[in-house]
């Protein structure tokens, strides 16, 4: 279905289509719990899908001339596609990427606690990556916008939070120049 909705041209309708597949078939699923034989056979269809879906929304979210409520919208739906992703395949040769990317969505929406800690699990929580030191330098960037609208009796804690994460990352990226 999928398949014939983007040959014809129906990008909509594709989108619809895959979320469906994602549900029927994805990862909290009843499908896949009872059926492991099928989830094996359903499991590249939906990694596919959750990416495609993840990064649909993630553009849209950054369509600056939508309205301020479609694109919030858009922010959601990409979370939401991200998280199912991530934990549907935490040991997927993608996931760091798309822990950073999901990072990234955070960061830019200034969800900044939950930026940081999805800037860290990508630099720390995974095996070595392309990104490993971009997250984790960037978890110190989402820490610090944190520190800065916090009400002051939460500074101490982020700015301890933040000396912390600064330890790590130059233990764990000691050539890194930053």
């Amino acid at each position: 279905v999928i398949a014939v909705h983007e040959k014809a041209g129906f990008a909509a309708l594709a989108l619809q289509a895959k979320k469906e597949f994602v549900a029927r078939y994805g990862g909290n699923s009843p499908f896949r719990r009872t059926n492991r034989s099928g989830w094996e056979r359903a499991q590249p269809l939906v990694r596919t899908h959750l990416a495609e879906l993840a990064r649909h929304y993630h553009a849209a979210s950054q369509q600056v001339q939508a309205p301020a409520e479609v694109r919030q919208e858009a922010v959601r739906e990409a979370v939401q596609w991200y998280q199912a992703l991530l934990k549907a395949f935490p040991n997927d040769a993608e996931a760091a990427p798309n822990s950073f990317l999901l990072a990234e969505l955070l960061y830019e929406d200034k969800r900044y606690a939950d930026a940081a800690a999805q800037y860290t699990q990508t630099a720390y929580g995974y095996p070595a990556h392309a990104r490993s030191a971009d997250a984790g330098y960037a978890a110190l960037l989402a820490l610090a916008q944190q520190t800065q609208g916090a009400a002051p009796e939460q500074q101490p804690r982020l700015r301890r939070a933040g000396v912390e994460s600064g330890l790590r990352f130059a233990k764990a990226f000691a050539t890194d120049p930053r």
